[in-house]
């Protein structure tokens, strides 16, 4: 803020300029956790500080107007050689709260279960999802999923979508648990990751139960 009081005053043998000094600035408006502390009288530069703490996910932007007032009276300050306050100087300021990476991804449910047939591939067996409590898209949007247990025959892509690498087999294992975590795009890492189970089907073999057949002569 730049702004200095001027006004012309009356003389009884001509009219001069004078320069007056900025006592105060006051914020008008939403109640906004700011203030400003004039710095120079003379320049009118002073500076605009949070007067406490602001969060992003509370509220992403503030706009008020700030006024400039001279050491004129009218704000508590000794009357000027007119006796009036010289100077009223307005002006519209709009904060954006800019985000800090402080959430990491939290997973949507505690555990994940499947079921898949032997001998066949999927495109996805299911979809985890993990979400991000910070206010800006950088931080709050998932950019990756890893799964953490290394040597499963599973993959998975960006969106959470798990996959089988390979075929499997109901008689080398019946079941399997992995366990996956997810990255915002800040890199922040899930705060616990999250287990899933896949079941492995058999399948269903067509062939005769009890007696055999028997043969009709």
């Amino acid at each position: 803020m730049q702004k200095k009081a001027r006004n012309i005053a009356a003389d009884p043998t001509h009219l001069r300029e004078m320069d007056w000094e900025i006592c105060a600035f006051k914020i008008y408006g939403q109640d906004a956790p700011f203030e400003a502390v004039v710095l120079n009288r003379t320049s009118g530069e002073g500076v605009l500080r949070a007067s406490s703490p602001v969060d992003c996910e509370s509220q992403k932007e503030y706009t008020f107007i700030i006024q400039a007032y001279d050491c004129g009276a009218g704000f508590g300050f000794p009357a000027g050689p007119t006796g009036r306050n010289l100077t009223n100087t307005a002006a519209v300021v709009h904060i954006q709260v800019d985000d800090v990476n402080e959430f990491c991804p939290i997973f949507r449910e505690p555990l994940y279960k499947a079921s898949v047939t032997e001998g066949k591939i999927y495109d996805s067996i299911l979809q985890v999802e993990a979400w991000d409590q910070d206010c800006s898209p950088q931080y709050s949007q998932i950019c990756n999923y890893e799964i953490v247990t290394a040597g499963t025959p599973f993959a998975i892509d960006r969106n959470g979508n798990i996959r089988n690498t390979e075929r499997l087999s109901y008689d080398k294992q019946q079941s399997y648990k992995i366990m996956v975590t997810a990255f915002d795009c800040g890199q922040k890492r899930a705060k616990e990751d999250v287990a899933v189970h896949i079941d492995v089907k058999p399948v269903c073999k067509p062939g005769w139960q009890g007696q055999r057949q028997r043969n009709i002569h």
